[in-house]
């Protein structure tokens, strides 16, 4: 099949150098560039490290024809889930706030903070109750005050459900990672099903089926996509590795591969230029 039009897309996951944890293919400027120059509409710059947004402040004034957009995750860097920290990004422009990501409890159970070195026992939104702490609140509260994004991270099943339990109908949520293994809980498509009837947005990404750490098939996601309902889903890249292209472009073979599934370019613009768009409150 031929290429999908992706000018007015929106990629809001895009990792960036320099990190502390892992290799990268760009740094911020690189990958403005590389999206304006591919007609997208806007793009989120992800650190696990440390907040971004005004990394891409000042990105957005030196790159044009992109919206470039900064964000927060709630990981040990920043003091864990700490509404001060969410606070002062949101009052710099952050569009998402991230739940705990590498820092995680869930990436303690997947191993990979082992991997990367990140010390036990990790970061948990909710009470061994099950509840919501009362911090988390407080920053689901920040959210939607300000009108950005919220993104589950990493977090376990059940705290992915507590959260859109909760802020699902008052807020945006993003539930990123959905059917990845390598990050998160690693959330089925009946899981996603729930979260989404739930009032939640559902992020499907490249790096889950493209790439050196691809786990699934495209036509999986594709598949995904149709029984989540794509007016209920994203498309995001989840690039910026060293092993992996660089994320606009990565974005184009990624939408193309879901068309070479069966999914449409009206399906395929819906997911990644129209609802992320939306989410971040633009116009495609």
């Amino acid at each position: 099949m031929g290429t999908v039009d992706l000018r007015g897309a929106a990629d809001l996951h895009c990792h960036f150098g320099p990190d502390a944890h892992r290799e990268r293919s760009v740094d911020a400027l690189e990958a403005a560039r590389d999206a304006a120059e591919a007609g997208h509409a806007a793009l989120v710059l992800k650190s696990h490290d440390y907040p971004t947004a005004a990394v891409a402040a000042i990105v957005d004034r030196v790159i044009s024809g992109v919206r470039v957009f900064g964000g927060i995750c709630c990981d040990r860097e920043v003091g864990g889930v700490n509404p001060a920290a969410v606070e002062t990004a949101l009052r710099v422009g952050a569009k998402i706030v991230w739940l705990p990501t590498l820092t995680s409890r869930q990436d303690q159970l997947n191993g990979v903070g082992a991997q990367l070195g990140i010390p036990g026992p990790g970061l948990s939104v909710t009470d061994d109750a099950g509840a919501l702490l009362p911090e988390t609140g407080e920053i689901l509260d920040l959210v939607e005050e300000f009108g950005a994004i919220l993104a589950t991270g990493h977090v376990t099943w059940e705290e992915h459900l507590a959260v859109t339990n909760e802020f699902g109908r008052r807020g945006r949520v993003l539930v990123t990672h959905a059917l990845e293994e390598l990050a998160g809980p690693n959330l089925s498509v009946d899981q996603c099903v729930e979260l989404a009837d739930l009032g939640a947005t559902i992020e499907l990404c490249a790096l889950t089926c493209l790439g050196a750490l691809a786990t699934r098939p495209p036509e999986v996601m594709a598949a995904a996509a149709r029984a989540i309902g794509v007016g209920r889903c994203t498309l995001a890249t989840d690039f910026g590795q060293k092993v992996n292209v660089p994320p606009a472009e990565g974005f184009q073979s990624y939408v193309d591969a879901l068309a070479d599934e069966g999914l449409s370019e009206v399906e395929l613009r819906r997911m990644a230029c129209t609802n992320p768009c939306a989410l971040l409150g633009i116009e495609p």
